[in-house]
């Protein structure tokens, strides 16, 4: 099972530059906390939809069905039963309190497909490029990228070790909730064992390449600003005018 999610099939989102990427990220983020109706939210939820869509990322969202489904609900259903207005709705939940959960959940989803948008068409190394260019130090902008690589290295370990005790007759499914809890703390001990050493060994992979040893550091990977980066961040600069003007 492939727990990266960059996706090799190259699109116009692909070939931006790391730095416009990483603009983008957060120009969308920062519109979508700006933007308080619940058309436009949903407009721009639908504009990153499709765009994940079109840059090869329909398997990603597939992977974050489920979490878009329970952040939405979960969101919608606590500003629905706190939130307070004059307009009542049902008992004392009221239509300003509903209105306001729209907006939440639609605001959550959209971080998380911006995120998924981010990750399915930048590599780890053109991260450190954008973070680099963007003025962060080198050791700051390597932990970033090797915890975005690593992440999904612990999860798989976590499965193998899980199927690996299915093998020798331990079920960690069967059961109630209770029961399936304390079947899965046993897994965690070979987890964190394998994590510790595997982390261990980077740290000696990097002492013994003199990491830190040069200010100045070389990349293999070479990027450039065109004609795409200066449209996508005019269009950028556009929505966000428009969000402050008329949220």
């Amino acid at each position: 099972m492939d727990l990266f999610f960059y996706v090799e099939p190259e699109s116009l989102i692909h070939r931006l530059h790391p730095v416009t990427k990483l603009i983008l990220l957060g120009g969308l983020c920062t519109i979508a906390l700006l933007l308080r109706s619940p058309a436009t939210l949903l407009a721009l939820f639908g504009a990153v939809l499709l765009a994940t869509l079109a840059a090869g990322g329909r398997g990603n969202v597939r992977r974050v069905l489920v979490f878009l489904l329970l952040a939405g609900t979960s969101a919608l259903l606590l500003w629905t039963l706190v939130g307070r207005g004059p307009t009542l709705l049902f008992l004392w939940m009221s239509h300003e309190g509903l209105r306001r959960g729209v907006v939440a959940a639609l605001r959550i989803d959209t971080f998380v497909l911006a995120g998924v948008l981010f990750l399915s068409t930048t590599r780890n190394e053109e991260i450190v490029q954008g973070l680099l260019r963007l003025g962060l130090p080198y050791p700051l902008c390597f932990a970033f990228s090797t915890a975005l690589r690593l992440a999904p290295t612990f999860i798989g370990t976590g499965l193998a070790v899980r199927e690996a005790q299915r093998a020798r007759g331990l079920d960690p499914d069967a059961g109630s909730l209770a029961t399936r809890l304390r079947a899965n703390i046993p897994l965690l001990v070979p987890t964190f064992l394998t994590t510790i050493r595997m982390t261990n060994h980077l740290a000696m992979s990097l002492e013994a390449r003199g990491f830190g040893l040069r200010k100045q550091r070389t990349s293999l990977l070479e990027t450039h600003f065109g004609f795409g980066d200066i449209t996508v961040l005019l269009l950028l600069a556009v929505l966000l005018a428009g969000a402050v003007c008329c949220p």
